[in-house]
């Protein structure tokens, strides 16, 4: 069983993705995902290379993925052409990852599943959810305010995510309630497996 794990910049589907890692679930994260499919030798590195030039490379010769990403999230055309390369890989890899684990249940975190169309790859779709203010304050620690509000505008909002969701997980509160949500999307999941 694979299940997408999806919400808008800062909603804490980070924080979810490792309280069900903690239960004992594996967990996959699309970004992670992207960056193995750019590593020298691997499918996209070429590809994105002869796309966006040599200034992307470190010193080592791997592509630099967060001077690709600075390049990318300031220009709609140039993020669309990199996603035109390394979407497809992605995708790929997570349809490897439901047939290797076909009798577990599996989680894959991915903040663009429904923006690029990735919903039937899933059994199911969790969305975490939590109010743009809460949300540009976490993601400002990490990337700066103005780095967290481009990027937000780059996501669907959440009236479109939810028509996509099975389950809806509110990060607005403490971490208390949103463990003790986690824990019944778990016994709810492992209930459903049982009478599969």
């Amino acid at each position: 069983m694979l299940i997408g794990i999806t919400g808008n910049i800062g909603s804490g589907k980070s924080t979810v993705s490792k309280f069900l890692s903690d239960a004992g679930y594996k967990v996959f994260n699309a970004d992670e995902i992207g960056k193995k499919v750019l590593l020298r030798g691997q499918k996209g590195y070429d590809a994105v290379l002869e796309k966006f030039g040599r200034q992307i490379l470190t010193e080592k010769g791997e592509i630099d993925t967060k001077r690709l990403a600075s390049i990318v999230f300031s220009d709609k055309k140039k993020l669309e052409e990199l996603t035109s390369i390394t979407h497809p890989l992605i995708v790929e890899e997570i349809e490897s990852i439901k047939a290797a684990y076909r009798n577990q249940i599996v989680f894959v975190e991915a903040a663009v599943l429904v923006e690029y169309g990735w919903q039937h790859l899933f059994d199911f779709i969790v969305t975490v959810f939590a109010y743009r203010g809460q949300r540009l304050l976490r993601a400002s620690k990490k990337f700066g305010l103005k780095e967290a509000i481009r990027r937000d505008s780059f996501q669907l909002p959440y009236r479109e995510k939810l028509k996509y969701s099975d389950f809806l997980i509110c990060n607005t509160k403490d971490m208390l309630h949103l463990r003790n949500q986690v824990l019944s999307l778990i016994h709810y999941l492992e209930e459903l497996k049982v009478c599969e």
